[in-house]
């Protein structure tokens, strides 16, 4: 599998997202997202745009190294704005409440 595929798998499998609902995310046919993993196809931009907005992120995002972060979108914008605004002993409460959420996910 090429690199551009296994970085969608990888990012899709992090969040828990089923190839189905990453399709219909996608708003792409299921046999596209399928056919394009099952015979190592590249996507074309405007695909892989369409897979990055459904699995909430941009495309530079997606291109950059992962622990990096560039090109925030609106609504992570809007949480690292919340977090700077809260004091040390919030911000360790919000960080055990999302390990929390994390946990319960699995």
């Amino acid at each position: 599998m090429n690199y551009t595929l296994e970085k969608i798998e990888t990012i899709r499998k992090k969040k828990g997202i089923s190839r189905y609902r990453l399709a219909s995310d996608a708003k792409i046919p299921q046999t596209t997202l399928s056919n394009m993993l099952k015979n190592n196809t590249m996507p074309t931009l405007s695909t892989l745009q369409k897979i990055c907005e459904g699995l909430g992120i941009t495309m530079a995002q997606f291109f950059v190294e992962e622990g990096t972060r560039i090109d925030l979108t609106d609504q992570q914008k809007e949480l690292l704005s919340l977090w700077d605004s809260l004091p040390l002993n919030m911000q360790a409460r919000v960080i055990g409440y999302l390990e929390g959420l994390k946990e319960n996910n699995k």
